[in-house]
């Protein structure tokens, strides 16, 4: 599982291990990679990874389960590369609020997450340290969650959540509070070179396996346009440093191209919105081989939670330039991922997390949107190299992780039917053990 750093021994000798050999019959496989369906095999899970592809028909005796996939489709499990799992309460809650009630709202909603089929989640900002922890060694369910720690941010950056109402609030340099939700290790107000670096190597010190920063203006935030370019050239190269030093990258957040081409520039490796990128950052992103994570549904989800002026304004922009954005990503062949950035509101992430999928219907098959969902997202979050404390995920694929989806639908003939999980999805299995079975 995993390689054979250090690290990753040290991060694997808590996570829950499921032994036992399980056969999974009757089925046509989507192996995350191909558009192609693969029949006639069936699959060996032993313990909690994939131990072999082998022809259907094989002798079935001396396993500890065979399961009947029913002529159903067999996937690997879903992997969603842009999660706030921590800002599922109320807005209020999460910035102001109690933090033992947002984690455990959050451990709520993990455990309904892994049962829409989501068994990986790349957590792009919150501090989810412990729910980490407490999924690994199976306290509670949920999907394995590669995290982040605090959203780096300038001041008034898109992580400042200080109130700009009350003009007496002064920078904690000046002798001002640290704001509840920086408090609560969800953000980090960080200044110049050296107090970057001071955040990304804390976030480092906590676990991260990859690290983020603004540098653009956010819709969610209060005091900085989308037009916004937030930190210097030094200062991100300062957080990409560390990054590389740790064996990871610096996931970016930016919607417009200023703060993405500056990033790249300076080493950044995933975009994280894009909505208003221009042809020039859009050739940069291929270039440089970095990865472009959009996300559809939030904007949609968000519409009626943001009616202040403010925050409706930039919402509306970025998404008069989404569609733009998309034609650029596809034609300059950026690998592109599936994340949602769902956003303070329990129904609307549980109904949106998947329709973010059938949403990408107006730019993309469904295989290529299965594709994303999978195999891309595998080579995302494997970015962070030695710091990936997981094995081989979102493949179905000898020695990859265990994490195996049946629909009783093809998901390749129409990714819809992904969003009706409680009737289309069959099974999942997560790390080798079952957590649904309605075959």
């Amino acid at each position: 599982m995993g390689n054979n750093s250090i690290y990753n021994k040290d991060m694997q000798q808590n996570i829950a291990v499921h032994t036992g050999q399980i056969l999974i019959t009757n089925v046509s496989i989507f192996d995350g990679n191909s558009e192609s369906l693969i029949t006639g095999k069936d699959v060996v899970l032993k313990g909690n990874t994939i131990d072999s592809i082998i022809p259907a028909g094989s002798d079935d005796s001396g396993y500890d389960e065979v399961i009947d996939g029913q002529g159903g489709y067999l996937t690997p499990g879903l992997i969603d590369s842009h999660v706030h799992a921590t800002m599922g309460p109320s807005e209020m809650d999460f910035l102001m609020g109690d933090q033992a009630y947002v984690q455990l709202y959050t451990g709520m909603e993990m455990g309904e997450m892994l049962l829409r089929g989501v068994t990986t989640i790349r957590d792009a900002a919150g501090n989810v340290f412990g729910l980490k922890r407490a999924i690994d060694e199976g306290i509670i369910p949920g999907p394995r969650i590669y995290p982040t720690g605090a959203l780096i941010s300038q001041y008034s950056g898109h992580a400042d959540y200080r109130m700009p109402q009350n003009p007496c609030v002064l920078p904690k340099e000046w002798g001002g509070p640290l704001a509840p939700a920086e408090q609560a290790g969800h953000c980090c107000i960080a200044n110049g070179v050296d107090q970057v670096m001071v955040a990304i190597r804390q976030q480092l010190f906590l676990g991260a396996t990859q690290v983020k920063i603004c540098v653009a203006g956010g819709v969610s935030s209060m005091t900085d346009p989308l037009y916004v370019v937030e930190y210097r050239p030094e200062e991100i190269k300062a957080a990409v440093d560390c990054a590389k030093d740790y064996g990871t990258y610096v996931m970016i957040h930016s919607h417009g191209s200023a703060g993405i081409i500056r990033s790249l520039e300076a080493g950044g490796m995933s975009i994280e919105h894009g909505t208003l990128m221009n042809e020039e950052a859009a050739a940069l992103i291929a270039k440089k081989g970095a990865v472009f994570i959009p996300s559809f549904q939030v904007l949609a989800q968000l519409a009626p939670l943001y009616t202040d002026p403010i925050r409706k304004g930039k919402l509306d922009a970025a998404r008069d330039g989404t569609d733009h954005a998309m034609k650029l990503a596809i034609k300059h062949k950026l690998l592109i991922g599936y994340g949602t950035d769902l956003l303070f509101d329990r129904e609307g992430r549980k109904e949106g997390q998947l329709k973010d999928l059938s949403l990408r219907k107006e730019w993309f098959t469904s295989p290529e949107i299965m594709i994303q969902a999978t195999g891309n997202n595998s080579k995302i979050v494997a970015m962070c190299g030695q710091r990936n404390p997981y094995g081989k995920l979102g493949v179905i694929e000898e020695g990859a992780m265990a994490d195996v989806l049946v629909y009783n639908k093809n998901p390749l003939d129409d990714v819809t039917i992904v969003e009706d999980y409680e009737n289309n999805l069959k099974l999942i299995v997560k790390d080798g053990k079952v957590y649904k079975n309605t075959l």
